[in-house]
């Protein structure tokens, strides 16, 4: 498909709070809101933050969407340098 979509749906994430909301309770919702390849569902799914990268999603979208996991910087650096 098109990385927009990706962007799309992690910006909306990032910023919407009910959005967010229905991230944590149940991503597969949320994903079926956009038109998404299925790999880029199944890294999406799986929070394969390399293969997001690879599929286009930008690191300023990226990186906010990573630390809602709290995940260290360390960890998401390595993971897009893969």
């Amino acid at each position: 498909m098109s990385a927009y979509a990706l962007n799309k749906m992690l910006r909306e994430i990032n910023q919407n709070p009910a959005t967010r909301q229905g991230y944590f309770e149940r991503p597969e919702t949320i994903a079926e809101r956009f038109v998404l390849s299925e790999e880029e569902r199944g890294a999406f799914l799986t929070q394969d933050i390399g293969a997001l990268y690879r599929l286009g999603v930008h690191g300023l979208i990226l990186r906010p969407f990573t630390l809602l996991k709290q995940m260290p910087e360390a960890d998401y650096l390595r993971a897009i340098r893969e």
